[in-house]
């Protein structure tokens, strides 16, 4: 039986908070557009490797892409995609974590940078962004160890994982991640919790 999700977990920089708070979570490729980034520079920047945090504005700083780097990434694709589509499709997505195991591994990755932790509501999400709402039964943004396969499918909608589970037929495993393709607001009733950590 499918085990719903009540709550979801968003690690952000703290430096990244006031904008946060501002303009709510929003995709990579969102946060490039707003900030004003030309349309061919934007487009390389969403289909390259960030092996580093990369600082776009005084108050937005996007993650570093360390887990998958483009030679680990390359076998693990599917439908005949390359690490550059790869990272496009991710960067249009944003991210939140529905599994506190995988939150405290991310945690300590950030080592001693201050962060800021974001609790959200499922069903308040699902209520007003469900049509955008998608669940990976994989870290999408790891390609190291052995990495499981993974292409555009990877990413099932909220609506038919909770009727149907995973296209493999597992229908007990939980997702890894929880994804959007649109902005989310930070404010109640989707946000139920702000913590530093």
């Amino acid at each position: 039986m499918i085990k719903r999700i009540d709550r979801l977990y968003h690690l952000a920089e703290r430096a990244n908070y006031a904008s946060i708070v501002e303009h709510g979570l929003m995709s990579t490729s969102q946060l490039l557009r707003h900030a004003g980034m030309p349309k061919q520079k934007c487009r390389a920047l969403l289909r390259s490797h960030r092996p580093d945090n990369m600082r776009i504005s005084e108050t937005v700083m996007i993650r570093d892409q360390k887990p998958m780097p483009p030679a680990a990434l390359a076998p693990a694709l599917g439908q005949g995609l390359e690490p550059a589509d790869w990272y496009e499709f991710l960067n249009g997505f944003v991210f939140l974590w529905a599994d506190e195991e995988r939150l405290m591994r991310h945690l300590k990755a950030c080592q001693n940078r201050p962060q800021i932790l974001l609790t959200f509501s499922v069903p308040a999400i699902v209520k007003d962004f469900g049509k955008d709402a998608f669940v990976s039964p994989i870290n999408s943004g790891n390609a190291r160890r052995k990495p499981a396969s993974r292409d555009r499918d990877t990413f099932v909608p909220y609506a038919t994982w909770l009727r149907d589970g995973w296209p493999t037929g597992q229908r007990t495993r939980s997702p890894a991640e929880f994804v959007l393709r649109c902005e989310l607001p930070v404010v109640v009733p989707y946000l139920t919790r702000t913590e530093h950590v």
